[in-house]
């Protein structure tokens, strides 16, 4: 078990993260409510995480476009998203 100082250390940290990849997950386009599956993790051992969860098709589409890829225009191919 880690000291609690250290969780605490381990989780503020992965909660600004959290919060930072969230506020550019919606400069990308993607809806808050889907956004807000990003959350904080810390595991016993006190590394600490951020799980992005899942992602509508559409959303996730977004956000390969907005990662700087090694494509021939530098884009994903956007998937067709069910309708």
């Amino acid at each position: 078990m880690i000291p609690m100082a250290q969780y605490k250390s381990a989780r503020a940290e992965a909660e600004h993260t959290a919060a930072l990849v969230r506020a550019a997950l919606m400069r990308a386009g993607i809806p808050e409510e889907h956004t807000r599956r990003v959350r904080a993790l810390v595991t016993g051992k006190g590394h600490a995480y951020v799980e992005i969860g899942a992602l509508p098709l559409d959303s996730a589409v977004k956000l390969l476009n907005t990662l700087p890829l090694a494509l021939d225009d530098g884009r994903a191919q956007p998937a067709e998203a069910p309708s």
